[in-house]
């Protein structure tokens, strides 16, 4: 080989291989971050499959879970109790009699809740005297009044009497009670103190509305320019 053969050959020859283009460090972070992507892979897989089996596992205990001994007693029309605490208030002894009576229920229950007659604590309708309110005449007289008042706070009144329908009511600076007597049955009330407003007034049926204001001790009768004008508003309506 002479030399122009040989300087042929080293000018063939690769030059010198180019400086890399990353370093040690980039080599580490890019492994991390695959080493995260699996990881994340694989918890995404297992969270998946866990779902799929919880939810087959709530599909079989919806639609096969009945057991065979209900399903059973179901067929042969045994009624079929969850527990002992699910049994029907009417089971048993408790249970009213068809056709006839049962010593747990009454014939005739109390209308209106409470006493047998009918009237329900102290407020009943048509009812007279000073132990309860009649309802109708509460509820007429609370609308006569100025602001919020409940017919459930009414009170027999001052106005009450043993042949009359009563109903009152405590207001700011006393009470505002009214009575309706029956037609024929003169009108007969307990006294009322100093200071009461009184208004008289023929009812619709032919009986007498009586309208009081009675004064809280040391105060002047509630409403007392008004009491003339509720006695008119309420009259008609009994």
């Amino acid at each position: 080989m002479d030399e122009q053969e040989l300087r042929s050959l080293f000018s063939a020859a690769p030059p010198d291989a180019p400086s890399p283009t990353f370093t040690a460090d980039d080599v580490v972070r890019e492994s991390r971050r695959q080493t995260v992507r699996r990881r994340n892979r694989i918890t995404a897989g297992v969270s998946a499959a866990a779902l799929v089996v919880v939810g087959f596992g709530a599909y079989g205990v919806l639609s096969g879970g009945i057991p065979k001994s209900v399903t059973a007693a179901t067929d042969s029309g045994v009624p079929v109790h969850s527990g002992p605490g699910v049994a029907q208030p009417g089971d048993g002894s408790m249970r009213p009699e068809v056709g006839g009576e049962s010593p747990n229920f009454p014939a005739q229950p109390p209308q209106q809740g409470g006493a047998g007659d009918g009237k329900t604590g102290q407020l009943a309708e048509g009812a007279s005297g000073c132990e309860q309110v009649d309802g109708e005449l509460a509820i007429a007289l609370a609308g006569e009044l100025p602001g919020h008042v409940s017919a459930a706070q009414a009170v027999p009144g001052g106005a009450c009497s043993t042949a009359a329908r009563s109903a009152g009511f405590p207001v700011p600076g006393g009470e505002v009670a009214a009575a309706v007597y029956p037609k024929g049955i003169p009108v007969v009330f307990k006294s009322q103190p100093a200071g009461t407003v009184t208004a008289q007034l023929g009812t619709a049926s032919g009986g007498v509305l009586v309208l009081v204001s009675v004064p809280a001790a040391g105060a002047t009768a509630p409403y007392a320019g008004q009491v003339e004008q509720f006695a008119h508003d309420l009259a008609p309506r009994f």
